[in-house]
């Protein structure tokens, strides 16, 4: 089993990386759209680590933890402090690299219908978040039932019957005298 945990790591590396390179190609060729692929091909990079740091947590049994609420920065004068502007057109990326990134994208889906890869995802939901932008720029399609977001439940407020002796208003203390 370990010999698969390996491989099925090394798979999301691979399968990224041969992203990379196929980014790192178009920029080369088309100067218009360099700037653009440049923050792609750095969001993919950290894509690719943080998966890579998710799988040899769940592959050491190790239950990552939860993102810990971070206080803003004080923005410095002459810093980013807007995020790059993304498209956000599905499969945009697959429109403006072609065929490379095609088989990217295929052998992406193709990993998320092995068994280990869904044990995966089921016990590591953050790697889905990491999963979800990738998958939508990369296909039209709609995203595989595994790496979907679970929609929370809102609760379901009590029903007025149930709150009549419940005094609603200030007005109510004047009425009892």
């Amino acid at each position: 089993m370990i010999c698969v945990l390996v491989t099925q790591m090394f798979n999301f590396s691979r399968i990224l990386s041969d992203l990379q390179a196929a980014i790192a190609r178009r920029a080369a060729r088309d100067r218009t759209l360099t700037v653009l692929l440049l923050a792609v091909w750095g969001r993919i990079a950290r894509m690719r680590a943080r998966l890579e740091r998710l799988v040899a947590l769940w592959r050491a049994g190790v239950s990552p933890m939860a993102p810990v609420p971070r206080v803003p920065r004080a923005s410095r004068a002459g810093q980013l402090t807007t995020m790059p502007d993304y498209p956000t057109a599905p499969d945009w990326l697959l429109r403006t690299l072609g065929y490379e990134a095609v088989a990217c994208g295929l052998q992406l889906r193709h990993l998320l219908t092995e068994a280990e890869c869904e044990a995966f995802l089921a016990e590591v939901p953050q790697a889905g978040r990491v999963l979800r932008p990738l998958l939508r720029m990369l296909s039209g399609d709609p995203l595989p039932e595994v790496v979907r977001a679970v929609k929370r439940v809102a609760p379901v407020p009590a029903p007025a019957a149930e709150m009549g002796s419940v005094v609603v208003s200030p007005v109510a203390r004047f009425l009892d005298a």
